[in-house]
């Protein structure tokens, strides 16, 4: 056993599944993890903030390396293949953050997905609330005509609540508004807090807009097919997707929601119909969930979608 490490999962540094930190330079990594510790447009529950630290811990029980092995990447049990073999994955830290100060903050999000992809690094955010999504898309303006898919039991498509128009509600508005965003899905919607007009902002704006219940009733292969075409995409997804009872740990749950098979198996089927230039993993709130298995689910789900994004682009 000399030279090989137990590699616990308690032990060491919690950075997302053990990676190594990345210090300075993004260029020796093919991915990089970045923490976005703010949730100053929570309008209901807050405590987001704590999800990138959260996630992160629960992350090294997915610690590449399997215990005392030397072994890359991991293994797929329904598949037989072993997946992000040979990926060199890297922990970037958080994002600067100022409490109250959202153009500072967002700021510093564009500015850090810019050095990302300036540096050809694939990125991977975890959030944080889900209003960071928009200046992480804003920080891809380089990358061209990009289309958004975006999971969520919510539209987040409205335009302002009292003049405010940069919480977790606006989002996917937001980026509806950027030169180089030209076609937005959204999945999973459900509940009866989505307003008439937010709904219809979306549709005219040419929203694909596949709710719930359409997952459940028609499968996913149905919803797979029904994702127009878009070379290069964008996901972003709000854990409150899934079922509260899977990842309760959320400000604002509904009532159902996806199953964690069926949330893999659509986002696998993204991965292997489109370019994915990135993703956010957001609105994960673990002081809500003392059992700690929302973390965990977004954890996985990170894990699991870098697999099959991978797998596309080696393959």
């Amino acid at each position: 056993m000399k030279g090989k490490k137990a590699n616990m999962a308690f032990v060491g540094i919690s950075t997302f599944c053990k990676s190594p930190i990345i210090m300075d330079n993004m260029k020796d990594f093919d991915v990089a993890v970045i923490g976005v510790p703010y949730d100053g447009g929570i309008g209901f529950r807050p405590g987001a903030r704590f999800g990138p630290r959260a996630i992160r811990e629960m992350s090294t029980r997915y610690a590449f390396g399997e215990t005392g092995t030397d072994a890359s990447g991991y293994w797929d049990l329904e598949t037989g293949k072993r997946m992000l073999e040979g990926v060199r994955i890297g922990d970037a830290g958080d994002v600067d953050i100022l409490y109250l100060d959202y153009e500072y903050t967002f700021s510093r999000i564009t500015e850090m997905i810019r050095r990302v992809k300036s540096e050809k690094a694939f990125p991977v955010v975890l959030g944080g609330d889900h209003s960071i999504t928009y200046p992480v898309v804003r920080g891809l303006s380089g990358e061209g005509p990009m289309g958004i898919i975006h999971l969520d039991a919510h539209l987040d498509f409205k335009d302002e609540v009292l003049g405010v128009k940069y919480g977790n509600s606006s989002p996917i508005k937001r980026i509806s508004e950027l030169e180089f965003v030209d076609k937005i899905v959204s999945i999973g919607t459900r509940g009866i807090r989505t307003s008439e007009k937010d709904y219809k902002d979306a549709v005219n704006y040419g929203c694909t807009i596949i709710p719930y219940s359409e997952v459940q009733e028609s499968g996913i292969v149905s919803v797979l097919n029904q994702i127009p075409f878009m070379d290069r995409t964008y996901v972003t997804i709000d854990i409150d997707v899934l079922d509260p009872a899977l990842a309760p740990g959320t400000g604002s749950p509904e009532p159902e929601g996806l199953s964690y098979t069926q949330l893999i198996n659509i986002l696998k089927g993204i991965a292997s119909r489109t370019d994915v230039i990135g993703f956010d993993l957001v609105e994960v709130n673990p002081q809500l969930d003392p059992t700690g298995l929302t973390p965990l689910a977004a954890a996985r789900i990170t894990v699991e979608f870098l697999g099959w994004i991978f797998y596309r682009k080696e393959g």
